[in-house]
This record gives structure tokens, sequence and C-alpha cells, in this order.
């Protein structure tokens, strides 16, 4: 699966039950609202290409996305925002878990299922 179409099926299969509880209400009215981890990190695990993941302080919220050698930036939840933002007050940062996390091996069984 090239890239392009990786987003697109993590995008489809994004939904309130990966959220943290805290991220749900704020939701459903705005649906990539806190899937910025979750998304970075199955495109880091599903992606043939190698990426780095950053985090940015985007008000009080820590907002995750991926970036490869060539400074290419992949942010699959961008659209979040209503302004563009300032990658270069990114700093890397590793993602919680060497293998994907509970929320990350839901979604990609819910990618595989739709493939």
């Amino acid at each position: 699966m090239i890239d392009e179409e990786l987003i697109i099926k993590i995008i489809e299969n994004l939904s309130p039950d990966l959220l943290k509880k805290e991220y749900r209400e704020i939701n459903k009215n705005n649906p990539m609202y806190g899937h910025c981890y979750v998304a970075s990190e199955v495109f880091y695990h599903l992606s043939e290409k190698k990426y780095r993941s950053k985090i940015l302080k985007v008000g009080n919220i820590t907002h995750w996305f991926l970036i490869d050698d060539s400074e290419n930036i992949i942010d699959i939840t961008k659209d979040q925002f209503d302004f563009s933002l300032d990658y270069n007050n990114s700093r890397n940062c590793a993602f919680l878990t060497k293998e994907p996390s509970l929320r990350a091996q839901k979604l990609i069984k819910k990618i595989k299922q739709d493939i």
C-alpha cells in the first residue's frame, strides 16, 4: 500500500472508540481531533518508508506527526486545526511503545479488514 492510500485508509477508519476519554466531546464536532497519536503511530508501523515521530505543542495539547529523512511532513490529522502549524517548533519524540499500542493494534485490524 502506498503512503497516500494508507493515509486514506487510516482516516476512513478513525472512530471515537480509538480516542482517549478527554478528547471525545471535542471530537464530536471535529472528527480529526484527538487522533494524531494513533494515526501517526499506525502510519509509522504500516508504511514501507522510515519516519521519525515528532511532537508540537499547540495551545495546551501535544500534536503528533511524522517526518522523513527528506524533511517531508506526514500530518494525517492536521485538518483538526483551522490554522497553519509551525512545524519548526516541533521536537523529536519517540512513541510510548516500541510495538503498536492497543489503540494502534485496533486501528490496524480495522484497516486490514477494510482492504
